[in-house]
């Protein structure tokens, strides 16, 4: 139970409680003190019951409307405001009844006249949240508003039922996201002993590089064994920075054989028509496929690598066109148009396909770095993708969440059970709401929904960041269950509060002015059972570089006029 050294009465219960809402009336001097959203305890004659400030509402019987001084405020005559009776009401929201297990449900409501009082929660995190710092499978996120020495606890176990973080263009999302990124790579596991969640960043804008660049350096971060940076073959980083970091460095290849005939053709028409599929042209090429790999056992990859096996796939499809008269030669045109446009763009403009070896992203990679635990960012930066377009990062992506589907999937199966977390940045782009952002061209959407839907099961945690969620496919966002809600925009606030489940009025009313540095936080990892606002300014042991002007400094440099 809460100890009651050191707080302080603050107020009283009004009649009118229930088990979710009471009113109290602030003392005197405790009027300068309290805040709104700060965390206080009812002291009840059954039980201490935390609750919340929703609201501070002051009160002067001289200063209501239509009242006898009325006319005197209007001519701006004294009002005798000291022989008026003042005070204030504290609308609270109750949270829940504190035991030696944390919070329970409230079964009775508190009394009229139970005192309310400032709690020390910095002493009493066992007996609030549950769990103490440094128990096994719990993370402590930055500080809950308004108390600088207490921590939030997050449960790691909650990363299986998927995750988002929303927040405007300078909100903090991706500060937010480091951050989690470095919670995560120090879990603790019992014994004082820490391990690290293995992870996949699809980095947008090269936020995540400075903990590429940390471990280059220090060979360390956290308790991850690795940390590797994927970029495309004519990116800027390829060319110029592999050859210093050969072991870190790798370019971004995909394997074929990972997809069954049917899975590939789905690929290669919808990279054609944009995420349409026409299951007579997918059906054709699965039967042209199909009927190469039995016939000569050739890998997909040497298939589109090869001119001349590329040369037996377009005339195995007239041959089921002509002889076999299975598809119409129509079917068969934009079949072939297909997949010249895959082997155009994927093999000789990006170089996609390993000419030898082993491709570096591959069910083979998914099995080393969840062996040995390491984080992946796959730079889809200016550095990393110099001149790729959107529709290639889909394909990739597209490529990479099937490959991680097939592959948890198949370790379930053998029994063997991993875990992996899959971090996308700029998730509009990929999982695309048609309703409000219908950019043409979905490659990924489907297999994001698979992810999202099925992925739980398998260990596949998935990590949406996205600075307009209203951008982002509902259905997908249906399966999230923890949010992590910066600033957003005005018109994201209705989503927001529909697809979280509805937030405090006090927290609502945040959402579109929220500071930078400031969070959010509702859902399965957090253990509180209800949403918390919490502080995240310089709590990152890497800090980041990307996204930081000097405007002045060089503007100095260049031609100033005295005043």
């Amino acid at each position: 139970m809460v100890a009651d050294e050191g707080v302080e009465k603050i107020g009283v219960i009004l009649s009118g409680a229930t088990t979710s809402f009471a009113k109290c009336e602030i003392y005197a001097s405790a009027e300068n003190k309290v805040e709104e959203s700060m965390i206080v305890v009812i002291d009840s004659s059954k039980s201490k019951i935390l609750a919340r400030v929703e609201k501070i509402v002051p009160y002067n019987e001289f200063y209501r409307e239509g009242d006898a001084f009325t006319q005197a405020r209007r001519e701006r005559m004294r009002v005798p405001t000291e022989i008026a009776r003042k005070y204030k009401i504290a609308e609270l929201e109750l949270l829940g009844k504190l035991t030696s297990r944390g919070l329970s449900e409230i079964t009775a409501p508190p009394e009229p006249g139970d005192e309310v009082a400032s709690i020390d929660i910095s002493r009493d995190l066992k007996n609030i949240f549950g769990v103490d710092i440094g128990e096994k499978g719990y993370t402590w996120f930055g500080t809950l508003y308004g108390y600088k020495n207490v921590p939030i606890p997050l449960d790691v176990e909650g990363l299986t039922m998927h995750l988002a973080i929303f927040g405007s263009t300078g909100s903090g999302k991706s500060y937010t996201t480091g951050y989690l990124l470095e919670l995560l790579s120090e879990i603790p596991c019992g014994d004082g002993k820490v391990t690290a969640l293995p992870a996949i960043v699809i980095d947008a804008n090269g936020d995540y590089l400075d903990y590429f660049w940390y471990f280059v350096k220090n060979r360390s971060f956290g308790a991850y064994r690795n940390v590797l940076r994927f970029v495309f073959d004519n990116s800027y980083a390829y060319r110029r920075e592999r050859y210093e970091y050969p072991d870190n460095i790798k370019r971004i290849t995909i394997d074929l054989e990972e997809f069954s005939p049917r899975e590939l053709a789905e690929m290669i028409i919808a990279f054609r028509t944009g995420g349409t599929l026409n299951e007579l042209q997918v059906a054709g090429l699965e039967m042209a496929l199909r009927r190469l790999k039995e016939q000569y056992d050739w890998s997909f990859n040497d298939i589109f690598l090869n001119t001349a096996y590329f040369n037996d796939l377009s005339n195995e499809i007239d041959r089921i066109t002509q002889i076999d008269k299975t598809i119409h030669s129509q079917t068969a045109r934009a079949i072939k148009s297909a997949i010249e446009h895959f082997r155009s763009e994927v093999v000789t403009k990006y170089n996609l396909l390993p000419e030898e070896g082993i491709a570096t992203i591959s069910s083979e990679f998914v099995k080393d770095i969840t062996d040995n635990p390491q984080l992946s960012i796959i730079d889809f930066s200016t550095g990393g993708a110099t001149g790729v377009p959107l529709q290639i990062k889909q394909l990739v992506i597209a490529y990479l969440t099937k490959m991680l589907y097939n592959t948890f999937t198949r370790f379930k199966i053998e029994g063997d059970e991993r875990y992996l977390l899959l971090i996308i940045e700029e998730a509009q782009n990929y999982c695309p709401n048609p309703s409000t952002y219908p950019i043409g061209y979905t490659l990924t959407r489907e297999t994001l929904s698979l992810i999202a839907t099925q992925g739980r099961k398998f260990g596949i945690c998935l990590c949406l960041v996205t600075q307009r969620p209203s951008f982002v496919d509902p259905i997908v966002l249906s399966m999230v269950n923890t949010f992590f809600i910066h600033r957003v925009s005005v018109d994201d606030v209705n989503f927001v509060k529909r697809v979280t489940g509805g937030l405090p009025k006090v927290l609502e009313s945040r959402l579109v002015n929220l500071g930078k540095g400031y969070v959010i936080i509702t859902g399965q990892m957090n253990i509180l059972g209800f949403p918390v606002f919490c502080e995240v300014k310089d709590v990152r042991k890497i800090q980041p570089t990307i996204g930081k002007t000097n405007l002045v400094e060089v503007l100095s440099t260049k031609s100033v006029i005295k005043d």
